[in-house]
């Protein structure tokens, strides 16, 4: 039965993941979703509160459920690079999904969900006694931010010149390295 459950939620929002490349999504409404999956409202009320729910849904899908398996192996690389790749085979999706602005803007759910990975990969990883003033909630937020701001580039780059591979290289190099690494010391 759970597994069923699992299922219609990745129906509702890879329809509307369908949905957005043909249609404004301020245009987008529950009954559409519910026609292009074949169900009724009341379905689409069991797993989501809104449109706006359901678009999270799929970032959560796409950043904090695919990279499990590496977080669980501790592979941030590899974490990086699953993200990258999953944008870049949906990049007309979410070319459009960052036009998702105001208080539920798609940019606050990239960074939220970008968020609750890093704060479960602090969890389980962070080097004891390291910085200890500094919570792993402002480190999930400050690397997050950091993060969606790369995404963000790479999902307008329109000129080729950065890869998955460029790209993930680009993040593991900025993520590990600090500003006194990029200017001179005295």
């Amino acid at each position: 039965m759970e597994y069923h459950k699992g299922m219609m939620k990745t129906y509702l929002f890879e329809n509307l993941r369908f949905l957005m490349q043909h249609h404004l999504f301020e245009k987008i409404t529950i009954k559409q979703i519910c026609d292009q999956t074949g169900v009724i409202r009341a379905t689409f009320y069991n797993y989501f509160d809104d449109k706006y729910d359901c678009l999270n849904a799929i970032v959560y899908h796409d950043f904090v459920e695919n990279s499990h398996a590496y977080l669980e192996a501790d592979q941030f690389p590899e974490i990086i690079g699953q993200i990258l790749q999953v944008v870049e085979d949906n990049r007309d999706f979410y070319r459009v999904a960052y036009s998702v602005s105001g208080q539920n803007s798609f940019e606050d759910m990239v960074r939220a969900n970008l968020a609750i990975l890093f704060k479960e990969y602090f969890v389980r990883y962070r080097r004891p006694g390291y910085l200890e003033q500094y919570s792993n909630d402002l480190l999930s937020r400050y690397y997050a931010e950091c993060v969606a701001f790369d995404l963000r580039t790479f999902v307008f780059r329109t000129d080729g010149t950065f890869s998955v591979k460029d790209t993930r290289q680009m993040v593991l190099d900025l993520a590990t390295n600090s500003l006194s690494n990029f200017t001179r010391k005295n």
